[in-house]
């Protein structure tokens, strides 16, 4: 790996994911002639939190073009806590597998905010292993992946997605034993826009734009006492909201859907339990409702 030159600066009073910090924090900045690989923004990391023992920033400067990788090492590999990556000028990662690995270890506090991952042989973030990394938060970001999950989360609780554009052949956004997670006002693009598995408690999905070719939001597993409102829906095939599985106390309301040009989909799919279990509709001003073009 090449040895790197960094603009070392101080950041006051800047916020980490949900922990406002009070102290002046060191920050980096790269352009795109000093990335050939995800391990030279990791080197960033490693330097500006002088290995993870204090806060730091890494802002990716889009001044000389878009980050391209061309080495081997195609994933940002996050192993530290209270990190802030964003971009100066809407700066554009490319060739990447997953954009952001959350690694196994224990990871806090992350800030991701304004940055484009293109991200075709992989997730655009991707965060596997059980309850290890909590208050993080993906803002204003442009995530796009191909065959895989564009956001995929395996217990990773208080979770702030907000403000991103997504983008995905497969599903948006995906929660898996997750709770206390926001997700709203996203533009999702994916064959399904959200699914939440065995998912609970207080998560909340709400006015999100969502085109999904199949379904709109799914609810499986033992999914319990989370808020689906205020969601826009658009060309849908199949239902706009599925039920399956155990899945109870979930309030799903003021939800509309539109379904693809010459298709009858539904607004709710669901069995009379799951009716009796949840709160789905109520009084005319908060129906889910469908709309045929």
């Amino acid at each position: 790996m090449k040895k790197l030159t960094y603009l070392l600066v101080i950041a006051a009073l800047v916020t980490l994911g949900n922990a406002p910090m009070s102290v002046a924090i060191p920050e980096v900045t790269l352009d795109a002639s000093q990335v050939t690989s995800a391990r030279d923004i990791e080197s960033a990391i490693e330097f500006v939190t002088d290995y993870g023992s204090h806060p730091g920033i890494v802002t990716l400067d889009s001044s000389k073009g878009k980050f391209e990788y061309t080495g081997d090492d195609r994933s940002i590999n996050l192993y530290y806590s209270n990190i802030t990556l964003r971009s100066f000028n809407h700066a554009t990662i490319g060739n990447c597998d997953d954009g952001v690995f959350f690694d196994d270890f224990t990871v806090n506090n992350i800030l991701i905010e304004g940055v484009a991952f293109a991200c075709l042989g992989g997730h655009a973030v991707y965060a596997p292993f059980l309850g290890q990394h909590h208050y993080i938060t993906l803002r204003n970001n442009y995530f796009e992946s191909g065959s895989y999950p564009a956001i995929d989360i395996l217990q990773g609780d208080y979770w702030t997605i907000t403000g991103n554009r997504i983008l995905s052949l497969s599903t948006g956004i995906y929660l898996n034993e997750t709770g206390g997670t926001l997700i709203r006002k996203n533009f999702i693009q994916a064959n399904i826009g959200v699914v939440l598995y065995h998912s609970g408690y207080d998560n909340v999905v709400s006015n999100n734009n969502i085109t999904a070719w199949w379904q709109g939001i799914v609810l499986s597993g033992k999914t319990l006492r989370n808020k689906i409102t205020v969601n826009k829906m658009y060309s849908i095939q199949d239902s706009g909201i599925v039920f399956t599985d155990i899945v109870a106390w979930n309030q799903v309301t003021g939800n509309q859907i539109t379904c693809w040009p010459g298709v009858a989909c539904t607004a709710v799919t669901a069995d009379p339990i799951n009716y009796q279990q949840n709160k789905i509709g109520y009084g005319s001003e908060m129906r889910n409702s469908t709309f045929t073009n």
